[in-house]
């Protein structure tokens, strides 16, 4: 780790190329994607989202059948091939994904995928698709990896002057996460062999990436009063809290704790985290065992955050109990010196509290709008479906990134909000989809026997797939429900976490909720009281 690390540190500071193994250390340092990135890169993304949607607000916006949109077909050595991602200039793909099943659900093999570099049209990966993305072609775990009916490959593919991607027959449902790097970008381009020849680079990379131990700090207790709030402040800076650990008395049997504790933590003189501790670790509801590479729940009920959070001069961390009765808690913080610069920023994390949404009209239901300049690293969504049997997950993401949204088109356009979270349908969930992987997790399936009936939480980590924005990034998911929910009277519940890094005079519009908090999490009668107020005209919640 230390050597991997360093090298990605001289790759920055000199005029060595962008290396597969560089790529691989800045995705295991947790340090990195608080600096801003060096060269700055775009953060790109192509689908197969349906082409009829051109335009935000037009007819088409909201069409689903997302699953075979492509460039175009031509012939590639005398072979009709399907393009589906193609970049001139220098560049890395970071993500790919795909379900594990083609066209026909008892079709679990497909069309080979190609990649081909700098304009070569001899490809560096020529295998099925559905083997590549879920382990069982030439990558192995953690870089392409099973999750629920789907596969990610989280393996970097460099290029210095192009990629093309493409399928041997019409391609289903993908979506390929890449960089783009500014023109004249040194980048040296992956080969075949460098899976083989990077052999201990990969093995280095995976051994941080799936165990990766964060600092054990000594956690202090805290008894909280009802109404009052615990405070401690790290050392002055600069220093990053690089673990965050956090333990609360009773949890199982005082899981409305979980949205009544709320964290709270500034940063040199401005408040940029403000989240109930459940939402910040993806059990608003109830305690969920998981582990990505930035967050945990351990089964005894340890919670533990390995987002580095640095600060310049000062910071202080505060839990502010909404309850009516006391919380008995420990908290623990590890840090460690941190060199400020003029990279350094700061780290955030925002919650959207409980919202009742109607399945009929369609609506972009917005995580949040930041203004400004930083990096998008993370979020979770928390879906209460009051109905049995039935699926919660069609809306795609839209995220805008600085001039995007004023043009009416996201620079991501995906295929369904289960993909993004990198899993796929097909048939209802049910508990056994559930996983854990170091960039996503299907945290919980709903609970009222083992269906999707009840609270659904879906996260994810990114890592070379961070999104940096120069003035302004909107993240929005469709509130599209499947077929057999599209009536005013269907609804659901939901409410968000995103993570992102700014620099100072970052805004957003994603203010403490305090009063929110105090309530508790949404229960299924708070659902259906609303419904007889969206039967009765009002049609949505009104929330921005």
């Amino acid at each position: 780790m230390v050597y991997l690390a360093a090298a990605a540190s001289l790759r920055l500071f000199t005029s060595l190329p962008i290396t597969f193994s560089g790529l691989l250390a800045e995705m295991t340092d947790p340090a990195s994607l608080a600096r801003w990135p060096e060269p700055t890169y775009q953060c790109l993304q192509a689908s197969s989202y349906n082409r009829e949607s051109v335009k935000r607000d037009a007819p088409g916006w909201f069409a689903d059948s997302d699953g075979t949109g492509f460039i175009r077909t031509e012939v590639i050595g005398g072979r009709q091939e399907w393009v589906m991602m193609e970049h001139s200039g220098p560049g890395c793909i970071t993500k790919i994904w795909t379900p594990f099943f083609y066209y026909d659900f008892n079709n679990r093999v497909g069309p080979n995928v190609n990649v081909y570099l700098d304009g070569s049209t001899t490809p560096v990966i020529h295998e099925p698709l559905i083997s590549l993305v879920c382990g069982k072609g030439s990558i192995g775990a953690p870089w392409a990896a099973y999750s629920a009916r789907a596969g990610n490959l989280y393996l970097p593919i460099p290029f210095a002057k192009s990629a093309k991607v493409t399928m041997s027959l019409r391609p289903f449902y993908f979506i390929i996460n890449y960089r783009a790097y500014p023109a004249g970008t040194a980048v040296e381009s992956f080969r075949t062999e460098d899976t083989a020849r990077r052999k201990t680079d990969l093995v280095r990379a995976a051994r941080a990436l799936m165990t990766n131990p964060p600092l054990v700090p000594k956690p202090a207790g805290y008894r909280i009063e009802g109404g009052e709030t615990a405070s401690t402040k790290p050392p002055a800076g600069p220093n990053a809290i690089k673990c965050l650990t956090l333990r609360i008395a009773d949890i199982y049997r005082r899981p409305e704790l979980l949205r009544n504790l709320v964290l709270e933590i500034t940063f040199d003189g401005r408040e940029t985290v403000w989240c109930p501790v459940g939402d910040f670790f993806c059990s608003a509801d109830s305690l969920h065992a998981y582990r990505t590479a930035k967050r945990r729940v351990d089964s005894d009920g340890l919670l533990v955050s390995r987002w580095v959070m640095p600060y310049k001069a000062s910071c202080e961390v505060r839990l502010r109990n909404l309850s009516r009765t006391s919380a008995e808690v420990e908290l623990g913080l590890g840090t460690q010196p941190w060199k400020w610069d003029s990279r350094s920023m700061h780290f955030y994390a925002r919650w959207r509290p409980d919202d009742v949404v109607p399945g009929t009209p369609f609506q972009d239901w917005n995580f949040v709008d930041i203004s400004g300049k930083g990096v998008y690293v993370g979020d979770a969504w928390t879906v209460l479906n009051i109905r049995k049997d039935s699926w919660w997950g069609e809306g795609d993401e839209k995220i805008y990134v600085d001039d995007a949204y004023k043009k009416g088109f996201p620079t991501h356009f995906g295929t369904g909000t289960e993909d993004y979270y990198g899993w796929a349908g097909g048939v209802y969930p049910v508990k056994e989809d559930e996983f854990s992987a170091p960039f996503l997790s299907n945290v919980k399936v709903g609970g009222l026997d083992g269906h999707t009936q009840g609270v659904n939480i879906c996260t994810r980590e990114r890592g070379l797939d961070a999104i940096p924005f120069l003035r302004r990034l909107r993240f929005d998911m469709e509130s599209s429900f499947g077929t057999d929910m599209r009536q005013k009277w269907d609804l659901l519940g939901y409410s968000s976490v995103v993570f992102f890094y700014a620099f100072p005079g970052a805004t957003h519009n994603r203010p403490a909720e305090s009063k929110e908090a105090a309530k508790g999490y949404l229960e299924f009668d708070d659902v259906k009281a609303r419904s007889e107020a969206i039967k009765g005209g009002i049609g949505r919640s009104g929330r921005p």
